[in-house]
């Protein structure tokens, strides 16, 4: 019998808002990224809607050292004092238990790694990105941790650290993440969109608000 984990996605059930969104408006605010050059990049989401996820060319460009620093500064200022305090709580009570802890999210692995060191998890699965002579170039590398790829992911995880994950807990907010909540054996919507709670209360899943 492998270990027992517990699984938490970040935005909106670890922390309030989306990590990323709020990177970027801090990289904004800062004037660290060009107001002309965020519309053009909102623009060609907007009509690329298929490349949503995976188009991070706004900071195409940026040093990977500096970007992590201010990836840093972001995390300390506006993301924590985000977490919900219940969330969190709830990450302590499985750690007190013997569970290891995983972090999984679509979110930027540098922006979210404080947040694994903060709660002392065991494992961050996140957003990696392609650099060139230590520069970013707008593309991500490896599969984006979204729907699926977080079922996938995830398994391809527990086989590598002796997991199990019949045993396992996990917390998620979003009906992208029904694949992976579907893969343990305890899964619980948090905070749950429409759609999932709907699922939840389907499938016989505790649904918590945070």
């Amino acid at each position: 019998m492998g270990a027992q984990a517990a699984i938490f996605d970040i935005d909106q059930t670890l922390v309030r808002g989306g990590t990323e969104r709020l990177f970027f408006r801090y990289l904004l605010r800062q004037r660290i990224l060009n107001p002309s050059r965020a519309f053009i990049f909102l623009l060609r989401l907007a009509a690329e809607p298929q490349n949503r996820f995976v188009n991070k060319s706004y900071l195409a460009g940026m040093k990977v050292s500096e970007t992590e620093r201010l990836g840093c500064r972001c995390f300390q200022k506006i993301i924590l004092p985000r977490l919900r305090s219940r969330a969190v709580a709830c990450v302590r009570a499985h750690q007190a238990r013997g569970c290891k802890i995983v972090l999984l999210s679509g979110s930027l692995s540098f922006l979210v790694l404080p947040l694994k060191e903060h709660l002392g998890a065991d494992w961050l699965i996140a957003t990696n990105l392609v650099h060139c002579d230590q520069i970013f170039t707008g593309e991500i590398t490896g599969l984006h941790p979204r729907g699926e790829n977080k079922r996938f992911l995830l398994e391809e995880l527990a086989r590598r650290q002796g997991l199990d994950l019949a045993c396992s807990y996990a917390y998620g907010d979003h009906e992208e993440d029904v694949p992976f909540l579907g893969c343990v054996g305890q899964p619980v919507a948090v905070n749950p969109t429409r759609t999932l709670q709907r699922i939840a209360r389907e499938r016989g899943w505790p649904i918590q608000d945070c």
